[in-house]
């Protein structure tokens, strides 16, 4: 099966369902991280946005702080393929995930990476789908390391592939970086919450909403007093000062008595900067998809682009994008250019520039 570039994701067909490998850089390239906050060194992290499902937001509460940066990683690489038609989901048989423990904690602590190993292959998630039927299952039934090339191996089970990928039902989008500094289980899980209500500014959460989205069950949590100090107060110092959100927050009474919490959310990054980046990274990633489609369905889509919007291009021209490989990915990024409005005075001359005077300064949008 032919694709457009060589790519980091392998797929692979078996029974006419298909299996998808993603592996990570790092296997062949280790980051150097910091076991407290790990920030990793490769600059294109820091625009990489993922996306998490409600589903899986409301039902990862029991994932600990190792398992939850694996978890992350693991929405990190399909972020390409989550869509928000459902319908559009493919029937993937399974999916495997290859990272290097670099990514996860700094040196070589077999002991911690192989406990949250064990753990992530045993947590389940579940939900209800839309006739009210009851699902359980467990994410995660290979769970592999080999310690002597720091290679873990996740193999996702089949029925949960389309909770992870369909978006539909709504999702906290956040920065990768973002989640992976921070250093607690409690500040992670309040910070993907918090970044459901970046748009509207306002989370308003009873207590015991609040407790069970962060995990805070234990029964010294009870007392209003030891969640604000011991989880509130602590997560948002680091929420504060690690990521692009500034959070306060005031406590809603019922006469005398804390019955729930008015977080304020305020985005560090200006609201049009935050859409400038949102638009930008769906469009890499929108690029990334398609460099990794099957070369026939590529070239099929970029023929009917043009057929519909480049009525001025000639035969040759047409025929130029669609028989050379460089010529075609600098039509398909350039076209995305036009689809998000950076080239609306002169579409076609501006796509007629970006193709046929190509010089690859445009490969990283």
């Amino acid at each position: 099966m032919g694709t457009l570039s060589k790519s980091n994701q392998s797929l692979q067909i078996s029974n006419n369902q298909l299996s998808l490998i993603f592996e990570s850089t790092t296997i062949t390239s280790p980051v150097a991280t910091n076991p407290e906050t790990i920030v990793l060194r490769t600059t294109n992290n820091k625009k990489v946005l993922i996306r998490e499902p409600l589903k899986l937001l409301t039902s990862t509460t029991d994932f600990g702080f190792f398992e939850r940066r694996l978890y992350w990683l693991v929405l990190r690489e399909i972020r390409n393929i989550q869509v928000i038609d459902k319908f559009k989901i493919k029937p993937y048989e399974e999916l495997r995930f290859r990272f290097h423990y670099s990514e996860i904690i700094k040196g070589h602590p077999n002991s911690n990476i192989q406990s949250a190993i064990d753990l992530i292959q045993k947590r389940t998630i579940s939900w209800e789908d839309e006739n009210g039927k009851h699902s359980n299952i467990v994410v995660f039934p290979m769970a592999e390391y080999w310690p002597n090339k720091g290679v873990i191996e996740l193999t996702m089970y089949h029925a949960a592939i389309p909770v992870f990928l369909f978006l539909g039902s709504g999702y906290a989008q956040y920065g990768y970086e973002d989640a992976l500094i921070l250093s607690s289980k409690y500040a992670q899980l309040l910070f993907s919450n918090l970044a459901r209500f970046r748009g509207t500014g306002v989370w308003r959460v009873t207590l015991d909403q609040l407790r069970k989205s962060v995990g805070a069950m234990d029964k010294s949590y009870d007392n209003y007093s030891a969640l604000r100090q011991r989880v509130i107060d602590l997560s948002l110092e680091q929420i504060n000062e690690h990521t692009s959100l500034s959070v306060t927050y005031v406590p809603m009474m019922k006469g005398r008595a804390t019955i729930g919490i008015e977080f304020r959310i305020q985005s560090k990054i200006l609201p049009e900067e935050l859409e400038k980046e949102e638009k930008k990274e769906e469009m890499n990633q929108r690029l990334e998809a398609m460099f990794q489609s099957d070369i026939a369905e590529v070239v099929a889509y970029a023929s009917n682009k043009l057929s519909q919007f480049y009525p001025s291009f000639s035969q040759q021209q047409k025929k130029a994008i669609l028989s050379d490989t460089e010529k075609l990915k600098a039509f398909l990024r350039a076209d995305l250019y036009v689809d998000y409005g950076y080239a609306d005075v002169n579409p076609e001359a501006y796509v007629a520039q970006s193709v046929f005077n190509y010089k690859g300064k445009a490969k990283n949008i």
